[in-house]
């Protein structure tokens, strides 16, 4: 790749579209407020109408002066700086530089997606306590599901099913729902006939293929109580060896109503370094995210059988 050749945006949409494909936390935040974007440390204001009061009303009888309605606004700040520099030597074959320079880009988003999906994957400690099962300091241990123990309430798949009820109780809507698993939680969801089985609504496509709702998700591997749920090896792992016996991990649930993000690629450039006969490629990501309504999301501290 000559510098002259080289097109800004056309790598910054080849590392994006890399990026976007591989976030599984990420995909799940909303980016209702993510504004314009130019420097680490910028703001996105937060504004959200406080609570309504809801009265009884007696036939013939003033209601009164109406309720003035608070104001409650928060920020989310672009906390989170990432970058990449590399560079191709011009002693490589010229020929096979192009595809080179397009496959280190690419490589390149997806190493800004696994950065970023880890930072997202740790706001499941904003879980109000009332929406979580389990503790960090007392993790619960899912029995293997049998057709003698479905339903006791101690299987994987049971865990799944409480998340979705404390998500009710705390009134989140029911449609766009989701759940995240690690490898070894989704191991046992699919040794789970309830999971599987046919009689299941998608079961058949959870077996077959993963591409449930035709979004070409691969991550998507069913749905259990209306949440969709999705397998990630970024899945918040807090003891143990991951995927082992006693390994601890999170399920992180919610809606997107819960979380918000900003992310940008704020700089992609091309250039020749002093000291090296070669063509570089750096960039910039800056994102940040912010929990703004805690009662949308809920979690379960596991321990791997």
């Amino acid at each position: 790749m000559a510098l002259n050749n080289f097109i800004a945006q056309l790598w910054s949409n080849t590392i994006l579209a890399a990026l976007q494909k591989n976030l599984v936390y990420g995909a799940r935040f909303n980016t209702n407020y993510e504004g314009e974007i130019k420097a680490l440390g910028d703001t996105v204001k937060i504004n959200a109408i406080g609570d309504i009061t809801i009265s009884n009303y007696t036939k013939n009888t003033s209601i009164g002066s109406p309720q003035q309605l608070t104001d409650a606004q928060t920020m989310l700040t672009i906390s989170q700086a990432k970058y990449f520099n590399f560079a191709i030597d011009d002693i490589d074959q010229m020929q096979a530089r192009p595809m080179a320079m397009a496959e280190a880009l690419r490589w390149a988003g997806y190493k800004f997606s696994d950065a970023m999906d880890q930072y997202y994957a740790s706001f499941y400690t904003d879980a109000p306590s009332a929406n979580l099962i389990g503790s960090s300091s007392s993790f619960v241990t899912p029995v293997v599901g049998t057709a003698a123990n479905a339903g006791a309430g101690t299987t994987t798949y049971d865990y799944l099913v409480q998340l979705g009820q404390l998500l009710t109780q705390s009134l989140t809507p029911k449609t766009g729902r989701w759940a995240i698993v690690p490898p070894w939680v989704s191991t046992l969801l699919m040794q789970d006939v309830r999971f599987t089985g046919f009689g299941t609504p998608n079961s058949r496509a959870t077996i077959s293929g993963n591409d449930i709702d035709g979004s070409g998700d691969e991550t998507l591997i069913g749905r259990i109580r209306g949440m969709d749920i999705y397998e990630s090896v970024n899945a918040p792992h807090l003891g143990g060896t991951a995927g082992a016996a006693a390994s601890q991990d999170v399920v992180f649930a919610g809606h997107s109503m819960a979380l918000t993000k900003a992310e940008t690629l704020n700089k992609t450039e091309a250039y020749r370094p002093p000291d090296q006969f070669s063509d570089a490629v750096k960039g910039l990501c800056l994102y940040g995210a912010k929990t703004v309504r805690p009662s949308a999301i809920a979690a379960a501290y596991l321990q791997h059988p």
